[in-house]
């Protein structure tokens, strides 16, 4: 687990500076009609293995997480899932596998 106990082990909380590369790596990935666009995010974790990150999405009563996987190519659009509850969204990165 993470520090705080939040994540599973094989998640990382994002630093700051990681924070900040991460939200701009998906400003960058996301077309303009894409939600995640125009939706305040906030990166928070990053699995250790592989380009799946975590976010938030939204503000206050409409906070989602969301789980962006970015492929490898510049043709390929990044995954998005979308998850409204905290523990959706840890029972998904528990069964995250490689």
């Amino acid at each position: 687990m993470t520090p705080s106990g939040l994540f599973p082990e094989s998640w990382l909380l994002a630093s700051a500076d990681q924070r900040t590369a991460l939200e701009k790596q998906l400003a960058e990935a996301v077309g303009d009609d894409h939600p995640l666009a125009v939706t305040p995010v906030a990166a928070v974790a990053r699995c250790a293995g592989c380009g799946l990150v975590v976010y938030t999405a939204g503000q206050g009563r409409e906070l989602v997480w969301t789980m962006v996987s970015f492929g490898r190519t510049a043709q390929v659009d990044p995954g998005v899932a979308v998850y409204p509850t905290f523990a959706g969204l840890r029972r998904a990165m528990a069964a995250h596998a490689h």
